[in-house]
Parts: structure tokens; C-alpha cells; sequence
């Protein structure tokens, strides 16, 4: 198996690792406000995606930063 390397020239705004946690929050509350909804039959009030529930500006990162020309020359943006 070869080695996996980036193939996006993107990388995240922030130092953060992951948004594993915060994705763990933003599922349990989705799920516990259809559940509300679902229980008390308001089926109109339901959301449908996690936006509804969930700012994703409050995440650890914040948006994808597209790498110059420059910056991809020298290829040490390609590890992961």
C-alpha cells in the first residue's frame, strides 16, 4: 500500500487537531431536538440538517485557506 499524501492545496485556519468533539455536540443536539419534536408530534418544527441546530462558526476550525502558487512549489503542503 503506498503512502497517502494531500492532493487538495487546502489546509484548515486554525492550530486545532480535530472537530471531533464539536461534531460529537452538534449530533447530540440534532438528535435530541428531533426527538422533542418527533415526541410531541410537531412534525413542521423539525429540522432537517445541522445548520438548524448548530453554528458552525463555534467549531474549532474555521474554513479551508486555498494555498498560492508560491506556497505549492516547494510540496511540504502534500503531508498529512
Amino acid at each position: 500500500m503506498g503512502k497517502s499524501y494531500r492532493r487538495t492545496p487546502a489546509i484548515g485556519w486554525s492550530k486545532a487537531e480535530s472537530e471531533k468533539r464539536d461534531k460529537q455536540i452538534a449530533n447530540a443536539k440534532f438528535r435530541k431536538k428531533a426527538k422533542q419534536k418527533l415526541h410531541s408530534q410537531d412534525l413542521d418544527g423539525m429540522p432537517h440538517n445541522l445548520d438548524e441546530v448548530f453554528n458552525k462558526s463555534e467549531m474549532a476550525k474555521d474554513g479551508r485557506q486555498y494555498l498560492s502558487e508560491e506556497s505549492q512549489a516547494d510540496g511540504s503542503w502534500r503531508r498529512k
